[in-house]
């Protein structure tokens, strides 16, 4: 017997475990990974599942805070506003611009007014309430000299002087003054807009005068989609 036992134990080949417990052993790292493949996969579907809707959700809530709208809490207000922000996206990536739509009767009586003063009714859709767009327009009736008056028309209204959301109604008006000058401000109406605005479309023709003495912004809603509905006066 070897003198020195501890050592000649030592020296000893390690024991050779047996296969089953080898592949074993395999089998769980193998299912380990994949678990965690698994995991890792699912966290991606859910982020790029939950990301979108959250953003989408904050969007909403961002315009609803905004226009103070959707009183009845059924959400048509976002989706309108959502609706429009799309159309508006798709027209600038476009490069598109929204056309003024003139009757043959406006074109023809500006050109038989072209020195003298000329009169025209306009109405705009889009999202155009909730936005300052009537003290907008009358900030540029003032800029051009026009007479007249603009107002916010619709179905139905939440306070007495604007729709149940920013893009459910319209904005009517008359504009009174010098045809080129009636030519620039109508232009701009629909065209421009405050900030956060946006004009789906816009309609002017001709119309009688209505001697109005100066420019205001009517604080009353109109139940009405023309602007013949709204007034008939100054």
């Amino acid at each position: 017997s070897s003198p020195f036992p501890l050592l000649a134990g030592a020296a000893r080949p390690p024991r050779k475990l047996p296969t089953f417990v080898l592949r074993a052993s395999a089998d769980a790292r193998c299912f380990a990974m994949l678990r965690g493949v698994l995991r890792l996969g699912a966290v991606v579907a859910v982020l790029r599942w939950a990301v979108p809707l959250a953003a989408a959700d904050e969007e909403a809530g961002a315009l609803l805070e905004q226009d103070e709208c959707d009183r009845d809490g059924d959400g048509s207000c976002a989706s309108h506003l959502l609706q429009m922000r799309a159309s508006a996206r798709a027209s600038a990536a476009s490069g598109s611009e929204e056309q003024l739509e003139l009757s043959e009767s406006a074109t023809s009586q500006d050109a038989a007014n072209s020195t003298g003063r000329v009169c025209r009714n306009f109405k705009l859709t889009g999202r155009v309430q909730m936005v300052h767009y009537r003290w907008w327009v009358l900030g540029k009736a003032n800029k051009y000299g026009i007479k007249g008056w603009v107002a916010n028309g619709g179905d139905r209204t939440y306070d007495g002087s604007h729709a149940e959301c920013a893009t459910c109604g319209c904005v009517l008006g008359h504009a009174e003054g010098p045809s080129d000058k009636m030519n620039q401000f109508l232009s701009e109406v629909c065209r421009g807009g405050p900030s956060g605005s946006h004009v789906a479309s816009c309609r002017t023709y001709a119309t009688s005068c209505l001697g109005c003495p100066t420019f205001y912004r009517e604080h009353h809603f109109c139940r009405t989609w023309s602007v013949e509905g709204c007034k008939s006066g100054c």
